[in-house]
């Protein structure tokens, strides 16, 4: 756990695994049929040790909880986010969390299609905000943000909204506002449940 913290999954080979643990490759083998084997139990195991406080009765603050403490305990272990991605893993251990997110969406007004459409839209979110935080978690001094010298002085005279709003970027830049981004994006989820329940269209087409 700890090579992959400080170097990545890529910098991780099969027999570096064996090494680690103080075995052959071929005996691991005998109990994992590949990479992709290890890293699935540790991310159960990561999952399973997540603790959920209780949630709160009103199904909108649960799914914040849920999401959030989901979002802290995988933003401790940076090579995470990167695997979740890429190689479309899942562990058993959170589908508890799943559970209990779909089922409040649902209480929330959704439909159950739309609690599974609502989930995908934060998860995928979620994700996102992970991989970018894994990205500026230990900056290149020596490579500069381009994108945050982009943003920070633009052209006036080409990009004047761009211009106008490289204060406030730069007053946000490496701040991590998961929280206040998930409130608004689940606000704009159930809002107008009662009418979207009747316009919705099928998930499936």
């Amino acid at each position: 756990m700890a090579r992959l913290d400080a170097e990545g999954v890529g910098a991780v080979t099969f027999r570096i695994l064996a090494a680690d643990l103080r075995v052959s490759p071929m005996a691991l083998y005998g109990h994992v049929a590949d990479k992709d084997d290890v890293l699935l139990a540790l991310v159960d195991r990561l999952a399973d040790r997540l603790v959920h406080p209780a949630p709160p009765a009103d199904p909108s603050a649960a799914i914040r909880l849920r999401w959030q403490t989901l979002y802290e305990g995988l933003a401790e272990h940076p090579w995470l986010p990167e695997v979740l991605a890429r190689r479309r893993l899942m562990a058993r251990s959170v589908l508890g969390a799943v559970e209990d997110i779909h089922a409040a969406l649902v209480r929330a007004g959704l439909t159950l299609e739309q609690a599974i459409r609502a989930y995908r839209i934060m998860w995928e979110f979620t994700l996102g905000a992970l991989l970018v935080r894994a990205g500026t978690a230990v900056p290149d001094r020596l490579a500069p943000s381009v994108q945050a010298q982009l943003r920070g002085a633009p052209d006036p005279e080409r990009y004047p909204t761009l211009a106008a709003s490289a204060p406030t970027w730069r007053a946000i830049e490496g701040r991590d506002t998961y929280a206040q981004d998930l409130a608004t994006l689940l606000d704009g989820l159930l809002a107008g449940t009662a009418d979207s329940r009747a316009h919705s269209g099928p998930l499936l087409e």
